[in-house]
């Protein structure tokens, strides 16, 4: 009796599984998650990064050049878009 009913709950539990969301749509849930939620997941915060570029230049009276590694950079306190990279 008892496997029986061990044996039906099993059979049972196999046939839900099947029946779960898929991997895709559990990631998809996943990427909609709050941003303090993604965070404590390990998931890096959005950030404003460097353009790279050959040739880096001031766009405006706020922009400053800093030579680090070897690299130089430009760096902007109004506007974070002009931030550069050279190389």
């Amino acid at each position: 009796m008892f496997r029986h009913l061990v044996a039906s709950n099993l059979n049972r539990l196999a046939s839900s599984a099947s029946t779960a969301p898929s991997s895709t749509l559990l990631m998809s849930r996943c990427t909609l998650m709050a941003p303090s939620m993604a965070s404590s997941i390990g998931v890096p915060p959005l950030t404003r990064g460097f353009k790279v570029r050959t040739s880096v230049k001031k766009f405006c009276n706020d922009c400053y050049i800093v030579r680090r590694k070897g690299r130089v950079y430009v760096y902007c306190k109004a506007n974070k878009k002009h931030k550069q990279r050279q190389g």
